[in-house]
């Protein structure tokens, strides 16, 4: 289902048609953001030529709904080693979001990583949240998750520290590409959760994809240090099997 679901079709002078799909709604009854990032994201990719997307950054400018959609894309610069390029994703004559990302190539250079991945059972050996506090439909039907233990929010006792570690793949075990790790950095229940609040929104998210990931699970670790006035940061970090950092994220959200 990911590659229909993402999958947008040329129109000329930069416009594509999409689809927005309910396969990936979140328990408000709305398009994940991570999935409408990663359409709009594989759309811009395909619509400019770009290399391999490097970082993307997106605004959420208005509340989505499932329907046809239209992505407007320009190139807004193409170097030596960098593509950059826009997109807006419009409803109608509802504007609902605005990306701008980065395409690169992975020719090698240096590498030092200072980070550790999170330290988790097995996936075998995890549990699986869906019917145990988790929806069992919608985006939580598109991606397969395991925790080390059932989150305290789940058995209305929320542990007061908002930080989760867990294995997310896409469901079936499709092959996880970069857009699809853009998506998996906003999938998860909001970590804020454990401190007692019921929900969150995405205004904006900024992620970077560092390289490919070995076949596999992703190990996933999601934290929320800062509740300021009714936002809160997100970050998020997402490690392969092997133990390569795949991709890192930042994202302000509103409280609901």
């Amino acid at each position: 289902m990911y590659d229909l679901d993402t999958t947008s079709h040329p129109r000329g002078d930069g416009v594509r048609d999409l689809t927005l799909t309910d396969r990936w709604n979140t328990p408000l009854g709305k398009p994940n953001g991570g999935y409408i990032l990663a359409a709009m994201l594989r759309g811009l990719g395909e619509e400019i030529k770009g290399s391999d997307p490097l970082v993307a950054a997106i605004t959420y400018l208005a509340s989505p709904e499932t329907g046809p959609a239209e992505l407007r894309t320009s190139a807004l610069r193409r170097g030596r080693r960098v593509q950059t390029g826009e997109a807006a994703l419009w409803e109608g004559d509802r504007h609902i979001a605005q990306l701008v990302a980065s395409f690169a190539g992975r020719d090698g250079g240096r590498t030092h990583e200072l980070g550790t991945p999170p330290q988790l059972p097995a996936p075998d050996d995890c549990v699986d949240p869906r019917g145990q506090g988790l929806p069992d439909d919608g985006i939580f039907d598109r991606v397969d998750y395991r925790l080390a233990a059932r989150p305290g929010w789940a058995d209305g006792a929320p542990n007061g520290d908002p930080t989760v570690e867990l294995w997310q793949r896409l469901a079936g075990g499709r092959e996880i590409d970069l857009p699809a790790l853009a998506l998996l950095c906003d999938s998860y229940a909001p970590p804020v959760m454990e401190l007692g609040e019921l929900a969150s929104m995405t205004v904006q998210l900024t992620v970077h994809l560092h390289r490919r990931p070995e076949p596999g699970w992703i190990a996933t670790r999601l934290t929320t240090r800062h509740v300021v006035n009714g936002f809160h940061e997100e970050d998020c970090e997402l490690w392969d099997e092997a133990g390569n950092l795949v991709a890192q994220s930042r994202q302000l959200a509103i409280l609901l």
